[in-house]
């Protein structure tokens, strides 16, 4: 895809049309830079916007018309969520710092930020998601072509759970038993979910982070996705990324070297 002069590029999205996302990081002394791009066609453009915000954008999300979202930076420690679409780059706000998600095919934009908190951007107005009873805050990771979202629901002094806004209400989909942070990252049309558990660093010196647990929710359960495999495949599921309108479900494993990789998961 290339890297329009840049060190390393990152594509973080794809949509159904082909279209890609992500952005370029240029090494500077003494932080690095980073520019948000579009790829189309077969040919990678920038879309950084130095008078919106100097300090450099981000990509997160596209959607089938390529508009892009993600946040951008004012300065080395305050960045606003933004939308490009139709080679115009707009600042959606949210607060001191924010960020937007993803975007869907109706334009629905989801993100969070210290205004709002967790917040869906849709015609032109940025609506709070707001905090399911019980708990003190909410993150919203993905949207499908439906309008629902899931993210990650946090409490105080308690593991977070993963969490589903559709219809105006968060539901409590549950923690991964042993887990310290439980979170939905991916929803496809038809509702399917998955996300990804983190366990608890087993020791910071020398440092040893804890194991990662991609799962799929089913049936009111989070099922571990390396439940689902083969036994001999060779790899296992850490990470769950995303899940598509087929099923297929994009993850982060790791080989018996313990060495990571992406891998796809096609539902037999």
């Amino acid at each position: 895809m290339g890297t329009l002069g840049a060190d390393v590029s990152v594509a973080t999205a794809i949509s159904g049309s082909g279209q890609a996302a992500g952005y370029n990081i240029f090494d500077s002394s003494p932080n690095p830079i980073f520019r948000a791009f579009l790829y189309s066609s077969g040919s990678m453009t920038g879309i950084q916007s130095d008078s919106l915000f100097p300090s450099g954008t981000q990509a997160h999300g596209i959607n089938g018309s390529g508009e892009v979202v993600g946040e951008g930076w004012l300065t080395s420690s305050s960045f606003h969520a933004f939308l490009y679409s139709g080679g115009r780059m707009v600042d959606l706000g949210g607060g001191y710092q924010a960020t937007a998600s993803a975007i869907n095919d109706a334009g629905q934009i989801v993100g969070n930020g210290t205004t709002a908190g967790a917040f869906l951007y849709s015609n032109g107005k940025m609506v709070s998601l707001g905090v399911p009873s019980g708990a003190n805050s909410s993150y919203a990771n993905a949207v499908n072509s439906t309008g629902q979202i899931v993210g990650t629901i946090y409490f105080s002094g308690q593991p977070s759970h993963a969490g589903l806004y559709s219809s105006g209400t968060w539901s409590d989909l549950g923690a991964f038993p042993g887990a310290s942070g439980t979170s939905a990252t991916g929803i496809n049309t038809a509702g399917k979910i998955v996300g990804t558990a983190v366990f608890p660093i087993k020791s910071y010196h020398p440092f040893r982070p804890g194991k990662h647990v991609g799962f799929i929710y089913r049936n009111g359960v989070l099922v571990d996705l390396n439940a689902l495999i083969p036994s001999n495949s060779g790899f296992t599921i850490t990470d769950a990324i995303g899940i598509n309108d087929s099923g297929q479900i994009l993850c982060t494993a790791t080989n018996t070297s313990g060495n990571a990789h992406a891998v796809l998961l096609t539902p037999k």
